[in-house]
């Protein structure tokens, strides 16, 4: 089932809900930990005929302990040597900045945005590609930028401690992603994609107030740049959100991802938020794809299109995390032959 991707127009067009009701496909082959090692070129083979609709791109960020180029301080962390660091969550992060005396050294080695040779791969893959919708972008935006630099339980404590260094750091965050805002546009992009896990299972991560003081700002200041630049702005944020949509919404986030199955609500998020932003809802990755039969993904992803599909538009699909290890892949080709009957 080879299918053919959306044209560029078309894209925009279901991201600003101009009425063409198209559904873009994007993330849909978010192959997680393991997944490509267990299954090789059967899973290389059978995403082939699934192409998507969005030519999504990261540039190669800065390490966090370890510089990932021949720069050793293209890198968050300011020390020479981190051995000896305190890890924690993601990927067993270091904590960075354990103590707020080294935040002028830390500031100091900030990395350059504009370091050479980081946007080498972005350039080549979109040399070859000139139709399509062009998603440029990083992980970690702000909550989650903080937590890798102060680890988890600090920067908690700093939500009522420390509030002032963490908008000094926002500050300069904020001014280094311009840059590569900026370096993505000359490329011709048309969005810009980041991540900020701001929810847990059953609420987000920090009060609403708390979202409002610090990051509020910071997000309406990033988005407007990125629209000032004629693009997009996608966030990925896990966990239950309903409590920051108005927020996100304020601020301009013009696709929000995934809408957590078990977490989000999706009815009422559908109904609350639906005329104000567009949403990449993601395929259940945790129970649904893995557990379920073929039978139930195609009537889970049937029953997302009957939620928050609109003739307007407003609608992508995608998977809702990275597709874990233990999923058969029959249940993927299911997925992935579901999403593309769907798609118009």
């Amino acid at each position: 089932m080879i299918r053919r991707p959306l044209k560029r127009q078309e894209v925009i067009n279901a991201i600003e809900r101009k009425g063409e009701g198209k559904i873009p496909l994007v993330w849909h082959k978010w192959w997680g930990d393991g997944l490509e090692e267990k299954y090789g070129s059967a899973l290389t083979e059978m995403a082939k005929d699934f192409p998507d609709d969005i030519l999504s791109v990261i540039y190669q960020a800065p390490g966090e302990d370890v510089s990932p180029t021949e720069n050793p301080n293209y890198r968050w962390g300011y020390k020479p040597d981190y051995s000896g660091a305190e890890r924690h969550s993601i990927g067993r992060s270091i904590e960075l900045l354990p103590d707020w005396g080294g935040l002028d050294l830390f500031l100091a080695d900030f990395p350059n945005p504009n370091e050479p040779g980081t946007f080498d791969n972005v350039k080549a893959i979109v040399e070859k590609d000139n139709e399509r919708y062009r998603l440029g972008g990083w992980w970690r935006l702000y909550h989650e930028r903080l937590w890798g630099i102060r680890g988890m339980e600090n920067l908690m404590m700093d939500y009522y401690d420390n509030m002032a260094g963490l908008k000094i750091i926002c500050r300069h965050l904020t001014d280094y992603y311009k840059v590569i805002i900026d370096r993505f546009k000359e490329l011709d992009f048309d969005g810009i994609f980041t991540s900020d896990d701001l929810g847990h299972q059953s609420g987000p991560m920090m009060s609403p107030e708390i979202f409002e003081e610090l990051y509020f700002p910071f997000y309406c200041e990033i988005i407007n740049y990125v629209h000032s630049k004629g693009m997009h702005f996608f966030l990925h944020s896990c966990g239950d959100n309903t409590k920051l949509m108005k927020y996100l919404i304020e601020a301009g986030v013009d696709v929000f991802h995934p809408v957590q199955k078990g977490c989000m609500d999706e009815v009422e998020t559908a109904n609350m938020f639906g005329d104000r932003i567009s949403f990449l809802v993601g395929v259940d990755v945790q129970h649904l794809l893995p557990n379920g039969t073929a039978q139930e993904i195609r009537d889970g992803i049937r029953r997302i299109i009957e939620i928050f599909h609109k003739p307007e538009g407003g609608l992508l699909l995608g998977a809702g995390n990275g597709i874990l290890p233990d999923t058969p892949i029959e249940n993927i080709r299911v997925m992935l032959e579901e999403l593309s009957r769907s798609r118009n």
